[in-house]
């Protein structure tokens, strides 16, 4: 195995007890990483970590403006989007701000540069926890709501590509095999996410430090699975579920990572 995931395996122990801190009522062992996906067979999300300097009201109800610091890895094209993830870890709650795709050459249309950063022109707003607002697909979030539960998160995470989202898993295991970093995670309810992998395995997977977001991105794959082909997962990942009070999950997935790469905040 390379440094690079002999790095990361070390990262993911080291986080496993600020996690825990953090989600005192899971019993069991675990980290939160962060699920970059587009719908775009063959693609996988480019994601940035970015200082959150500040939200607005857009002009429209669903609107909303938020002002990063720094600058992109590589700006969107046509038929792409930006989605910008805001999460408040203690809670399990937060939060996707997703532009319009774009329609043309441009990324004006989309974010627009202010001092030491750049500024999301989103159209709506989309939780990534359980809530009433999910059970619709076009969510009614209520931006004091929003504001309330962000107070004192400090960074963000921004994804580019073709209907891209991002959402935040619990991994309860993790193996290695045939030099392969494997992790594991459940869903409860088949949602944005899903949509993205059913049409474009290819994923982009973060774990960051909660505390000042570095961290590691893996480019990887990332496939449904049935109990009997992985049983310590399977059995790990509802022990999981169980101990968070969410029941069965609905599905099972293995995440396999090929590439490596360190990952900071921008700016």
């Amino acid at each position: 195995m390379s440094s690079e995931p002999r790095t990361f395996l070390e990262l993911l122990e080291r986080l496993k007890p600020k996690f825990a801190a953090r989600f005192p009522a899971l019993k069991v062992p675990q980290v939160v990483a962060f699920m970059g996906t587009t719908s775009l067979d063959g693609t996988h999300a480019s994601c940035s970590i970015h200082p959150l300097r500040g939200m607005e009201r857009g002009p429209g109800p669903r609107n909303l403006r938020v002002s990063l610091g720094g600058t992109l890895p590589r700006q969107p094209v046509r038929g792409e989007c930006l989605s910008v993830h805001m999460t408040r870890f203690e809670l399990h709650q937060g939060y996707q701000v997703k532009t319009r795709a774009l329609a043309q050459q441009g990324a004006e249309a989309l974010l627009e540069p202010i001092a030491g950063g750049f500024l999301v022109r989103g159209e709506h707003i989309y939780t990534v926890h359980h809530s009433p607002y999910t059970l619709q697909f076009f969510e009614q979030v209520p931006l004091d709501e929003l504001t309330e539960t962000l107070a004192g998160v400090r960074h963000a995470i921004v994804a580019v590509g073709e209907t891209a989202n991002i959402s935040p898993r619990f991994v309860f295991h993790h193996e290695v095999k045939d030099g392969k970093v494997l992790l594991f995670h459940g869903d409860g309810l088949a949602l944005k996410t899903y949509m993205n992998i059913r049409r474009n395995r290819c994923e982009t997977r973060l774990l960051v430090d909660p505390d000042d977001y570095t961290g590691f991105s893996m480019r990887g794959t990332v496939e449904e699975f049935s109990p009997h082909q992985h049983p310590e997962a399977y059995e790990r990942v509802c022990q999981g579920f169980s101990t968070g009070g969410w029941g069965k999950p609905s599905r099972v997935f293995r995440f396999t990572a090929d590439h490596f790469e360190s990952i900071a905040p921008r700016g």
